[in-house]
């Protein structure tokens, strides 16, 4: 072998090692373990964020009414439906994650900039959801523990004491728990999934209790005509856009679904009827809320 022939065979050897590692190799179909459950927990997990929450309140705040809201969810559900399945189609077929996936498109050294996009989105979602759920547990310290209060007087970059302990807190579980891989995530939306659903549930049947049973159906002032259908339209496209990251990379999770069907019924309890009830929650929530205070 000639000295060029070394060459060619480092570079090929250092190219793979470049292109190919445990976590970008297609996934066998014996390690494949979703089921429509596993695929409709990631949903129930996923659309019941307080985040989530914000956003969907907010259109009540906006001025449509109940039905106003639950079209737009309707409406945006039906589509996510359709790309989603679509999407997690691809992984299934091919096994692979979004990064491989990309290369379709972007070639193999293109392709790192859509995942590096893709990342950036996820660490800023991940902090905002991070900041959020530390918020409401600094109100549920400080009401459990009165003493704690004290905490909450210094502040440094935006956040108290108590923030800043809650904030890195929830930041080191959940690093903890994604660093044990899909296997223990799986199995950890498993649990968490039917809490959150039964806890919102119970949230909601409570406000709607100490509003005296009764909600109010719009503001004061609810949007009419024109300007509600575009509001409608406008609520349905920022929802879809809000998952329009796991769009493409839905496939990073089914790449280890069992079957098609797994993930087309998955997907339909997950996202249309999950979705509803979701919106339902909001409804009940924002509606009772108005009732109880008229804001």
């Amino acid at each position: 072998m000639t000295a060029t022939d070394d060459r060619s065979a480092a570079d090929t050897a250092g190219t793979g090692r470049a292109l190919y590692s445990y976590d970008l190799a297609p996934t066998k179909k014996a390690g494949r373990r979703w089921g429509a459950y596993n695929v409709f927990t990631l949903w129930a997990n996923d659309v019941h964020s307080l985040g989530n929450y914000a956003f969907a309140i907010g259109l009540f705040a906006l001025g449509l009414n109940v039905w106003g809201i639950l079209l737009a969810f309707l409406l945006a559900s039906a589509l996510l439906f359709l790309l989603l399945t679509l999407s997690g189609y691809m992984g299934h077929k091919t096994g692979v994650p979004f990064p491989v996936m990309s290369r379709i498109a972007f070639g193999t050294k293109g392709a790192r900039i859509p995942a590096a996009v893709r990342g950036i989105v996820a660490i800023a979602w991940f902090g905002i959801q991070t900041y959020l759920a530390s918020s409401v547990l600094n109100a549920l310290l400080v009401a459990i523990f009165p003493g704690l209060q004290s905490l909450q007087d210094r502040s440094a970059l935006g956040l108290s004491a108590l923030g800043w302990i809650t904030f890195l807190a929830l930041w080191a579980i959940q690093v903890l728990i994604v660093s044990y891989g899909m296997h223990v995530i799986r199995k950890y939306m498993a649990i968490a999934a039917p809490t959150t659903l039964i806890t919102m549930s119970a949230l909601a049947i409570w406000m709607f209790l100490r509003a005296g049973g009764s909600i109010s159906f719009s503001t004061a002032q609810p949007l009419t005509g024109g300007a509600m259908w575009l509001q409608i339209l406008q609520g349905a496209a920022l929802w879809v856009v809000i998952y329009g990251t796991f769009v493409l990379n839905f496939c990073d999770f089914t790449r280890a679904a069992k079957s098609r069907r797994s993930i087309v019924r998955g997907n339909l309890v997950g996202i249309p009827v999950n979705m509803l009830l979701f919106a339902a929650i909001v409804v009940v929530l924002g509606g009772a809320q108005f009732e109880l205070d008229g804001r």
